[in-house]
C-alpha cells in the first residue's frame, strides 16, 4: 500500500517517464475538474465582522501553511488570535475547541495533528470544525481579535487572502497533476507568497539515527537529512507495530509527527522549523488589521 501511495505522490509532484501514460489518461478528467472548480469558487463573500487572515495554497498537500500560521500568530501575539481549521484526520465531529489559548483541552485524536501542532506552538485559541463558519463564530464568541483561517482560499467569507505559490514539475490539475486550482486562480489572492522571496524556512535538524515522518511530500526534508529514513502517508495514524523495530534508535521527526508519536516509548528528537516573513508582508497584514478595526466592524 505504501508503494502505491508513493507511486501516485511521485506522479503528482515528481513525474518520471513511466508516469506519463497515466497522466495522459487522466487529462480529460482534469479538464472536467477545472470546470467544476471554476464554477464552485465563491463569487460572493459573507462578512462575519471579524478580521480573517486566510492561509491557502494551490497544490495538493503541504506547502507550509501550518508553520506560516504559527509565524503570523506569534508575530501578532499582542492580539488575541484564533486559528480555525478543519482538523484533517481527527476522530471527532463538529466544533471542537482544541485550546483556549492557555490550556490544551483535547487529545490529538480529536484535534488532528496540524491543530495540535499549532496549539502547542502558540498561545492562540485553536478550533477545529468541518463547518468553518461555525468555527469562526465560536472563535468570536471566545473573544478572538483576529482569526487565521487554515486552508481558507476557497471559503466564502470576507478575508485577507495569503496564498503560497509552490511550482511543481507536473503542470496539471487533479487527478492528472498536483494542482488543486489552476495557476490563474492566484489572481484571487491578496498576496501571493513565494519561498526565498517573501519568506524563508529556518530549519534546525537534530542528530539522530533515523528520520520518520508522515507529512505530505516528505522527500523535501531530505535536503537536510542524509541518513536512514522511513516515510508514511500524509496524516498517517501510527501504530506501535510500525514503530517497535525503531524503539532503540534515536528518531528524528517533525513537530506534526511528534504530537502523534509522543505517546509511544520512543527516543524522539524534533526538527525545529520556523518561517521568517519579510517585513513588507508583515506590514501589509498589520495594515489590514488596522483598517478593519478603523472601519468599526
Amino acid at each position: 500500500m505504501r508503494k502505491v501511495y508513493e507511486f501516485f505522490e511521485n506522479m503528482l509532484f515528481y513525474p518520471r517517464w513511466y508516469h506519463y501514460p497515466l497522466i495522459l489518461f487522466f487529462l480529460p478528467f482534469s479538464f472536467l475538474y477545472m470546470i467544476i472548480v471554476f464554477f464552485k469558487f465563491p463569487k460572493r463573500y459573507e462578512d462575519l465582522k471579524v478580521p480573517i487572515i486566510s492561509i491557502g495554497n494551490i497544490i495538493v498537500g503541504g506547502s507550509g501553511k501550518t508553520p506560516l500560521s504559527i509565524a503570523i500568530i506569534n508575530y501578532f501575539k499582542a492580539k488575541k488570535a484564533a486559528v480555525v481549521l478543519r482538523g484533517y484526520g481527527r476522530k471527532s465531529k463538529g466544533v471542537v475547541v482544541v485550546s483556549d489559548g492557555k490550556n490544551i483541552l483535547c487529545e490529538v485524536e480529536d484535534s488532528g495533528d496540524e491543530a495540535m501542532e499549532i496549539a502547542i506552538s502558540t498561545n492562540a485559541i485553536v478550533i477545529v470544525s468541518e463547518d468553518r463558519k461555525k468555527g469562526i463564530l465560536k472563535a468570536k464568541e471566545m473573544g478572538a481579535e483576529f482569526i487565521v483561517l487554515d486552508d481558507g482560499f476557497d471559503k466564502p467569507f470576507k478575508k485577507f487572502n495569503l496564498v503560497i505559490d509552490e511550482k511543481i514539475k507536473n503542470p496539471f490539475c487533479l487527478p492528472a497533476g498536483g494542482y488543486r486550482y489552476p495557476r490563474f486562480f492566484l489572481k484571487f489572492a491578496d498576496i501571493v507568497l513565494e519561498e526565498n522571496r517573501d519568506f524563508k524556512r529556518i530549519v534546525n535538524v537534530p542528530k539522530g539515527d533515523i528520520l520518520i515522518s508522515a507529512i505530505s511530500k516528505p522527500k523535501r526534508i531530505l535536503k537536510w537529512w542524509k541518513k536512514e529514513y522511513r516515510f508514511f502517508p500524509d496524516h498517517y495514524e501510527y501504530k506501535w507495530r510500525d514503530l517497535i523495530c525503531f524503539r532503540e534508535k534515536e528518531i528524528v521527526t517533525t513537530k506534526k509527527d511528534f504530537v502523534k508519536l509522543k505517546k509511544y516509548p520512543l527516543k524522539l528528537k524534533v526538527i525545529d522549523l520556523k518561517i521568517e516573513l519579510k517585513s513588507d508582508i508583515l506590514r501589509q497584514i498589520e495594515e489590514y488589521l488596522i483598517k478593519f478595526h478603523k472601519k468599526g466592524n
